[in-house]
């Protein structure tokens, strides 16, 4: 009897062990030099010949990059570093809806847990220009009937509050919720109805981060997210999709 060939071969595991190292090594070079978003990094011939190895390695590598979202490879441009905008994370949530391993509802909860936090840090640390931001962001949305420029505004207020709290971990976990809820949420009658009420608690939630009230900011924001999280399974179609076991 013939032996049974293998499943799997050493080469492409070593190559992917390779490429791991490589994209470690790049990660490294960015931090090191102090790179930016839009900063370009060596070109794939010099990448190849700085590391030793072949174009398949390096362009393996870049995409490994790309997935955790430090390049973006460009034509003309080769790799650059991306903005950090927490769009690959956003994926993995929407990913995880679409996988049956967690609900739109628990979406909700971590949002609402969250940003009842972020709103008192913002009232303790916002400054005038956040309080601007916060109130472009409150007018846009009573001036407009549009759904989409209506969500925009909506969305717009609570990353506008993120980034009053001065913490850039808040902005990366509530923008790509946001970047979610763009894509998920849907036109509904109970939307356009809640939105008198949306608009004044949103007010609310304002006037104490304005005043540096960061108890009853919190507060209000609770109030608010968990009146949106009742009224979830009007906003989007599997809002009650299966939990996690």
């Amino acid at each position: 009897m013939s032996a049974i060939p293998p499943v799997f071969t050493v080469v492409p595991a070593k190559r992917q062990r390779l490429s791991e190292d490589v994209a470690e090594q790049i990660t490294r070079y960015v931090i090191a030099h102090g790179l930016q978003p839009g900063d370009r990094l060596p070109t794939e011939p010099e990448l190849v010949e700085q590391y030793e190895v072949s174009r398949t390695v390096v362009r393996e590598a870049g995409r490994l990059l790309v997935e955790r979202g430090l390049v973006d490879i460009r034509p003309g441009r080769g790799m650059v570093v991306a903005d950090f905008d927490g769009s690959s994370i956003a994926r993995q949530y929407g990913l995880l809806l679409e996988l049956k391993q967690g609900s739109f509802r628990q979406l909700m909860e971590m949002r609402l847990v969250l940003e009842v936090g972020v709103a008192e840090y913002a009232a303790q640390r916002r400054t005038s220009k956040d309080l601007e931001r916060i109130q472009a962001a409150l007018d846009s949305f009573a001036t407009t009937d549009e759904h989409d420029s209506s969500l925009e505004a909506d969305l717009e207020f609570h990353t506008a509050i993120a980034h009053a709290s001065h913490n850039p971990f808040f902005s990366h976990v509530v923008v790509p919720v946001n970047d979610y809820l763009r894509r998920a949420y849907q036109p509904s009658l109970g939307y356009e109805a809640a939105r008198p009420q949306t608009l004044a608690e949103h007010e609310q939630i304002a006037q104490a981060i304005d005043s540096g009230d960061a108890a009853r900011a919190g507060e209000l924001m609770r109030r608010h997210l968990g009146r949106i999280l009742a009224g979830s399974e009007e906003l989007v179609q599997d809002a009650d999709a299966a939990p996690v076991d």
